[in-house]
Order: structure tokens, then sequence, then C-alpha cells
């Protein structure tokens, strides 16, 4: 009889609008059936915002079935959510920068000058510092990659450099940017999570990196004497210079951003004024009018179809953050719903086993590759484990640089290791390479987390 007892208590349930499956249960199909779509999507190419959406209405309806009132839901939602509005800005004027420089010069200038700097002799450590430098200065790994990622591994293949050794140094150089540039959009991410600074934040960040940067460097710079290009040709230095006006002032937008850095101004102003004086300098040095410049600002840089350049040097815009900001905020919303719901409350209890600083940055890096595996993007990944860890290292009573960089040598650094994650799928597609051969090669992407482990690890032994 208890059979009929147990279908009565699951019918009463159904009618009172609760699971009838086990709470954990119900989640678990929820997971499952999120992660599909998030899979589906990346196949059929639909933007990883309008899954999230879709997930989002997914873990609703679970949770909706285990007793939550939808309105409580839709509050937990919104009130995640809506702190994501700062970063939300900052992706704004990022888009807007990103469209000024290159309608400026400014991003010509910096790819002419770095291809400028290429050795043959030693071509894999050149492009791994010249992919670095470039990301730094424009912080952005997928900027970097279209640009002067897709020149470099196409002098690779020409030169007979093994291409998973260029992939893997030019994508390590991508994300050195990612991680420590002031106007990157992850450092925006993680200074918001963590209630710091992106101004604070940037130079400690680089000071973490030197170590990592060193080590990534010596072994580019070995492999580098053992695999010389064997052909050196780039038509792009010259077609910059005989395209675009270029003037020494247009480095004026990037000493900007680099002389406000240290000063109190919220990263909003640097930004901001950078992409009003490269607007200007547009003006000035390649005589666009101000409709045009509003296109661009609106809709981003693009050259004539016919031009050589048009493929290379394009993007940015207001619009070109939509999904990127659709990402952030339905990460929060969800992260929010299910943190407030108590979901993460099993997986909390066992991080309060942890004992020490590299137990719970470990923990942190494991939840990082799970997130970043199941949510394919390096957002999800930083969102959802922040989420899960945050009580924990509240209660810890770390301080929130520290958090700062753990969260900057986890989950920004791990996605770009896992080929199906945003973070690595669409730089592969790009330089078109293999999917898994440029992972061995991407040196600072786990050397910097080694060696930062390595040195929590050792605070604690003295």
């Amino acid at each position: 009889m208890k059979w009929i007892q147990r279908l009565l208590q699951a019918w009463l349930l159904y009618r009172q609008g609760r699971a009838v499956l086990p709470t954990n249960t119900g989640l678990l199909l929820a997971l499952i059936l999120s992660i599909a779509v998030i899979l589906i999507s990346l196949w059929i190419g639909l933007s990883i915002g309008l899954a999230l959406v879709a997930v989002w209405g997914i873990f609703t309806y679970a949770l909706y079935r285990q007793g939550f009132a939808i309105k409580d839901l839709l509050r937990m939602s919104w009130e995640r959510g809506k702190t994501s509005v700062v970063v939300i800005r900052i992706l704004l004027l990022i888009g807007w920068l990103t469209a000024m420089w290159q309608a400026s010069g400014t991003t010509p200038m910096i790819l002419a000058t770095s291809m400028e700097l290429l050795h043959p002799q030693y071509f894999i450590i050149s492009a791994f510092l010249l992919t670095s430098m470039v990301s730094l200065l424009i912080g952005t790994s997928f900027g970097t990659v279209a640009t002067i990622g897709v020149v470099l591994i196409t002098i690779a293949k020409a030169g007979g450099i093994p291409l998973g050794m260029a992939a893997g140094a030019i994508m390590a150089g991508a994300y050195v940017g990612d991680r420590n540039s002031p106007i990157s959009s992850s450092a925006a991410l993680v200074a918001s999570l963590t209630h710091t600074t992106v101004n604070s934040n940037v130079l400690r960040m680089l000071k973490d990196s030197i170590p990592a940067l060193a080590v990534s460097a010596v072994i580019y710079l070995l492999l580098s004497t053992f695999y010389p290009l064997s052909y050196e040709s780039s038509y792009l230095p010259d077609t910059i210079h005989f395209l675009f006006h270029l003037h020494w002032s247009l480095w004026i937008p990037v000493a900007l951003i680099i002389a406000l850095l240290p000063t109190r101004l919220s990263i909003h102003w640097p930004i901001a004024m950078s992409a009003v004086a490269a607007a200007i300098l547009a003006m000035i040095h390649q005589h666009y009018s101000i409709n045009q410049i509003a296109q661009f600002s609106l809709f981003g840089f693009q050259l004539p179809h016919f031009n050589p350049l048009a493929e290379i040097i394009k993007g940015g815009g207001l619009l070109s953050m939509a999904m990127p900001i659709l990402v952030i905020f339905m990460a929060c919303s969800i992260a929010g719903m299910l943190d407030n719901t108590g979901v993460w409350t099993d997986l909390r209890r066992l991080l309060t086993n942890l004992r020490g600083r590299s137990q719970l940055y470990g923990a942190n890096v494991i939840l990082a590759f799970i997130t970043g595996a199941l949510g394919c993007s390096q957002a999800i990944s930083v969102i959802m484990t922040h989420s899960i860890m945050r009580t924990t290292y509240a209660k810890e009573g770390i301080k929130d640089e520290d958090v700062m960089l753990d969260f900057e040598n986890s989950g920004i650094l791990i996605s770009p290791l896992l080929p199906w994650n945003i973070a690595a799928f669409v730089p592969i597609v790009m330089m078109d390479v293999s999917s898994t051969g440029y992972i061995p090669f991407a040196f600072f992407l786990y050397v910097a987390p080694l060696m930062y482990w390595y040195r929590l690890k050792r605070k604690e032994s003295l």
C-alpha cells in the first residue's frame, strides 16, 4: 500500500504547485536540460545570451515546482541581475572606445608598430610578447586574436612553425591583457563581483603576473631557438601606413588611459576621455565626418568591403556589447535565484571543510573548471563560482583584494583552456587551428594559476 500513499502524496504536491520529484532530482534534471540547451546553442550558432534566457526559464520552472512563488523568483533574479549595471556601463564604454580607436588609427598604429618588432629568429616568443602587448593596450582577447593574432598565425602557417605552438603562444598572450588590462571587460566583471576597483586592481594583477610571464617567456624563447621562422613576409604594416594617416598624436588615447589609471577617478572616466580624444583624432587625421563617427560609435567601425584591411580592422560599437551584456545580466540573475533558494547550501557545506588559502583557491579552480565547462562562458564561470564561494570567503575573513586575485587566476584563465568554451572556441575559429593543439603551448594560462597556488601553499608553511 506504500506505493499508493506515495502516489497520493505526489498528486497532492502537484496540486499545490510543488515538485513531484525529490528536490535534488528536479534540480539535477533542470541542470542536465540547461547544459543540453547551451551545447545545442553552441552547435547551431545561437548566442549564448539567448540560451541563458532559456536556462533561466528552466530553473525558474524547476524552482516553482518545488514551492517557490514566481514573484519571489523574479525578485531574486532582478536583485542580483541589477548588480551587473556597473559592468554593463563599462562594457558599453569599451565598445565605444574600440570603435573610436580603430576609426582614429590608434589600433592600426598599435598593430603596425607591433608587426615591425617581429623577428623571424624569435617568432614564437615574439608572437607571445606582441599579443600580450596588444591585448594589454586594447583590453580584449577576441580583438587581439582577430587582428594581430590572425596575421601571426598566417605567417606561422607560411613559415613552417608548428601551428599548435604558434596558436598556444597567441592564445596565452591574448589573455594576458584579458586578465590585466584596465580596459578589459573581464577585469571590470571581477572588480564588480569582489567589490574592488579596476584602478587599484591593475597594478596588483600585473605584479602577480610577473613570475608567470617570465617563466612563459623563457619557455617560448627556448622553443623559438628550435623552431625559427623560415619565411618572413607580411603586408600588414605597409598596408596600414598606406591606408591610414598615422601620426604621433594617435598615441594620445593610449596615454590618457595609462596616465589617468593611477588617479582616484572611476575607470569610466579614462575610457570615456580616451574615446572622445580618439573620435576627435579620427576627424582630424582620417577625415571622418561627425555622422560617420556617430555611426561607428553605434554600429562599430567598418572599412569598405573592397579594402584589404576590411576583415582585420573592424568591429566595436555600442551594439557589439548587446550579447555580452545579456550574458552577464542573465548569468547574474540565474546565480541570484539559485543562491537565494538554497541550491548551493550542500555545496557550501562541503567548502567549510577546507583549511587554508591554498585549499580554498584549489576549490575555486575546480569549481571554475566545472562551471566553465558546463556554462561554456568565461563570464558564467566567474559569476557562478563567485555565487557559490562568496559566503565561504566572507566567513574566512579574506580581503576583497585577495579574493579578486583568486578569481583572476581561476575562471578568467581556465575558461580559454576548455575548447568548447566561448573563450577558446571563438579564437580557435578565427585562427582556423586545431581545437586542442594549442593547449599544451598556452603556458601562461596554467603557469599563472600553478605559481599562484604554490605561493599560497608556501605562505602557509612559513
